[in-house]
């Protein structure tokens, strides 16, 4: 059985660390990419452990660090079988009071609230987009798009978090026009939420250990068929309303 090669954006927060992780243990060729993969520490100690490990500095949302990317990535593979865009770093300047105001209506402003969108629902597609010829090089590619429940339109039930499910419900539709799109050339894509995880190896109430939803995350991604491609499921499995 041929090695699969994996690339995770997002290499640098939490998830994205415990999918680069877990696609290691499974035996992929992985490409864990962030902005600055060289200043995460964890990622070193994965490539000590297990080898098959490649960083590459990449920032979705910055076109000149696609760029440049590109280059390097092209030394590194010439094929993806599965691709995983997981959460998205902040930007360089995005703070956390940034965050804070943008999820209150007397605070929301236009600026911020677009670029929001931009950064976190627009730019991971067109990364998708940008990785096709890796993706179409090899036969049912799998791209697996991380996002979040709050994109749900149904299970929107009180104010507040404008920028966030904003982003995240325009996320889902660009998400699965682009599923329509790739199905004709047998590529599967799924959205996947991976539920409120816990970071540490004590969750607290109302939370999953974060390696049993990143599991589940790769499960959906691997169980979901090109007929499906394009559907909003849980960590477990199964479908969640849009």
């Amino acid at each position: 059985m041929l090695q699969r090669t994996t690339l995770v954006t997002g290499a640098s927060r939490p998830l994205g660390v415990e999918l680069v992780r877990q696609c290691l243990e499974r035996g992929d060729q992985v490409i864990a990419a962030s902005r600055s993969p060289a200043r995460v520490p964890i990622l070193a100690d994965l490539r000590a452990k297990y080898g098959a490990l490649e960083l590459l500095a990449l920032d979705p949302a910055d076109a000149a660090s696609v760029a440049e990317a590109i280059p390097v990535l092209e030394q590194i593979t010439r094929t993806i079988d599965l691709l995983v865009v997981a959460p998205a770093e902040a930007g360089p300047h995005e703070k956390i009071s940034d965050t804070e105001r943008d999820a209150h209506l007397e605070t929301l402003s236009a600026t911020s609230l677009v670029e929001h969108y931009r950064r976190y629902a627009v730019a991971p597609v067109l990364l998708a987009r940008t990785l096709l010829p890796w993706l179409t090089a090899v036969e049912s590619a799998r791209i697996l798009f991380v996002s979040t429940w709050l994109g749900s339109l149904s299970g929107k039930t009180q104010g507040g978090d404008y920028a966030v499910c904003a982003s995240a419900a325009g996320f889902h539709m660009l998400a699965r026009t682009l599923a329509h799109d790739l199905s004709v050339q047998g590529m599967t894509v799924c959205i996947g939420n991976p539920g409120k995880y816990a970071v540490s190896p004590y969750p607290i109430p109302m939370t999953i250990p974060i390696d049993e939803s990143t599991a589940g995350l790769l499960a959906a991604v691997d169980q979901l068929t090109v007929e499906k491609s394009g559907a909003f499921v849980d960590w477990t499995g199964s479908e969640r309303a849009w």
